[in-house]
């Protein structure tokens, strides 16, 4: 247990690190960046262009090493992370896994425990209401995701408030060999997707977009006052200031590369692949990918007039903006998932 306990120390040293180096790594190939682009403007005033844009040069050498290596810092601090995970776990019990903040489930004779790691609290689910699902959280279209497995129990063991009737919960465990192995032991088959480590692109049929009409707007003016902005600039250094003029130009292409950037993420994505769909919304801050083995129903919906596609999966229900054509698309595509109660 002592060496355990060593061991977990310097995980959680290496996982500290790592984040802070990978911080601090993003933070100056950030600044370093901006630095080159103030020596490049500074070399148009300055008698020493050449030495302003040797240092430019070197601050964008210096960004394209700390960029990647702050990348690489953060897998690793992530890594080192679900190493103390998996070490904790270990010091209650080599069958005892995280499934949630704090809390623990560890396979016993005839029951799984749920109980905190520092408390008292204990639940008793008897195995024979317990189902295990294994389930992949893909953020592309590609066969390489997240694995995880997902342990479906009643609601009455969980919920402060006994409804009868109610759907069952799922609580979801990091997927590991070890708790495969757990799983295995105890008898049970685990349900859903065999976890796989491949990592094939899937193959797309039919794509949809979804305009975002209000990040559209923003795009449109701020692509127009950039362009304005860097063509006025160009008079400007001619006939009044050229210091003036260079700086407003550059400005300029900074607001309207911006404002591009901006009309190319205005919309979300849809898409039908042969293996399932995907989902991206126009911010990217969400994405998804479902095979339609773990697809239980598509449904249209309409919620505050606005028009929705429904996608209820075995591990939970899923709402997303429809767009135009995919219904009838569905409809031809996946007719057993499409519809139905």
């Amino acid at each position: 247990m002592q060496e355990l306990e060593k061991t977990i120390k310097k995980y959680h040293t290496r996982a500290r690190l790592s984040g802070i180096f990978s911080f601090a790594a993003a933070l100056l190939a950030v600044l370093l960046a901006l630095g080159a682009l103030i020596c490049a403007i500074v070399a148009f005033f300055s008698e020493r262009e050449v030495l302003c844009y040797l240092i430019a040069c070197i601050f964008l050498a210096v960004t394209a090493l700390t960029a990647p290596a702050a990348y690489l810092l953060s897998v690793l601090s992530r890594r080192a992370e679900a190493l103390e995970e998996d070490c904790l776990e270990r010091t209650d019990g080599e069958e005892s896994f995280f499934v949630g903040e704090g809390t623990l489930a560890s396979f016993s004779d005839g029951a799984l425990i749920l109980h905190e790691r520092e408390g008292e609290r204990r639940i008793s689910i008897p195995y024979k209401e317990i189902r295990f699902l294994s389930v992949c959280e893909r953020k592309a279209p590609r066969e390489k995701g997240e694995w995880s497995v997902a342990i479906e129990v009643p609601a009455r063991y969980l919920e402060k408030k006994k409804t009868d009737g109610a759907p069952p919960l799922l609580i979801r465990a990091r997927g590991k060999e070890r708790l495969y192995r757990a799983i295995a032991a105890h008898g049970f088959s685990l349900l859903g997707e065999a976890p796989s480590k491949g990592n094939e692109k899937f193959s797309l049929t039919r794509r949809f977009s979804i305009p975002n009409r209000k990040k559209r707007t923003t795009g449109i003016v701020v692509t127009a006052l950039g362009g304005a902005a860097a063509a006025a600039g160009v008079p400007i250094a001619v006939l009044l200031d050229l210091s003036f003029g260079v700086v407003l130009s550059f400005l300029g292409v900074f607001v309207l590369c911006r404002g591009i950037f901006l009309l190319f993420r205005a919309s979300a994505r849809f898409e039908v692949y042969r293996e399932g769909i995907y989902w991206r919304e126009s911010s990217r801050a969400e994405s998804f990918f479902f095979k339609w083995e773990e697809i239980v129903r598509i449904a249209p919906e309409e919620r505050e007039g606005s028009p929705l596609l429904l996608i209820e999966c075995f591990h939970g229900e899923y709402r997303i903006p429809r767009a135009k054509g995919a219904e009838e698309f569905l409809k031809e595509t996946v007719p057993a998932l499409f519809g139905g109660e």
